[in-house]
């Protein structure tokens, strides 16, 4: 299999990843809750196709560099979701979107302009996740449920048309190189597609619970990204298996989403028991 299969095939597989994953959320969203849907959203389900992909075509420094570009991003993402909520009720979504994905861009350009250090993207992430909450503490948590359920053609439908928006995306970043490549993994293109049809189905109190939900469990993508950044170089050092980093950094983020989800539900049992 050739370098040109193995990107296509990337390209492919995060397409079809997004497809079932954004429809599997708003399924969610509209037969659960907005925070469970928010966490589940903020799974690197997305993201974790491409860097499989990329560790078929690269060693680990290179994987290396790029999750630090990721990590950084994921800055942007957090002050995507930021706009979202702070403009939810004034706004109608196209707007809203068309300011946070300015909001990611110009964060994205910077991070394109700086130099690649581990240090430069936790400075990054870290004024971003400041910002971020003192937008997000606004937005209650708890929200009405869905006001109707889509039927199974419209979620497929959705699905589909963020698996189109994602592979156009991917195509993008590889002819633009690796550190493009590193940044446009991180692209919010499931947020950006699930919020685009929330309004049909939840109010905006329940949009911004749920993008509230997802800004607390973007902390799920610090370990995948960590593990590839720190322990990809190490372990490939010490000659492990070309994929024990990636494996762990996956088991990191579903650990830490499972967290928040268990530590909700506990906060919910105190709330209703009071």
């Amino acid at each position: 299999m050739t370098v040109f299969d193995i990107a296509w095939l990337a390209v492919l597989a995060r397409g079809l990843a997004t497809a079932g994953f954004v429809g599997g959320v708003i399924a969610l969203m509209e037969r659960s809750s907005p925070f469970i849907g928010g966490i589940v959203l903020a799974l690197p389900i997305v993201t974790a196709p491409a860097y499989l992909f990329l560790l078929l075509q690269h060693d680990a420094g290179f994987i290396a560099t790029a999750a630090q570009g990721s990590l950084a991003t994921i800055g942007a993402v957090l002050l995507f979701i930021a706009v979202v909520i702070g403009l939810a009720r004034h706004l109608p979504m196209p707007a809203v979107l068309a300011c946070a994905l300015g909001t990611w861009f110009m964060v994205g350009l910077a991070i394109r302009l700086l130099p690649a250090s581990i240090f430069i993207s936790l400075g990054i992430l870290a004024v971003a996740a400041l910002i971020a909450w003192l937008v997000g503490r606004t937005a209650s948590l708890t929200a009405p449920a869905a006001r109707s359920r889509s039927p199974l053609f419209e979620i497929v439908l959705r699905g589909a048309m963020a698996g189109v928006l994602v592979i156009g995306v991917s195509l993008l970043a590889e002819l633009f190189g690796p550190r493009i490549a590193g940044i446009f993994a991180s692209f919010p293109v499931a947020l950006l597609a699930v919020c685009w049809f929330l309004p049909r189905r939840l109010d905006a109190t329940g949009i911004r619970a749920a993008m509230r939900a997802t800004q607390i469990g973007m902390v799920s993508h610090i370990p995948f990204f960590f593990s590839l950044t720190l322990l990809g170089p190490v372990l490939a050092a010490e000659d492990w298996p070309r994929f024990t980093a990636f494996g762990l950094g996956i088991a990191g983020s579903l650990l830490v989403a499972l967290t928040l989800g268990l530590l909700r539900r506990r906060q919910m049992k105190r709330v209703n028991a009071a």
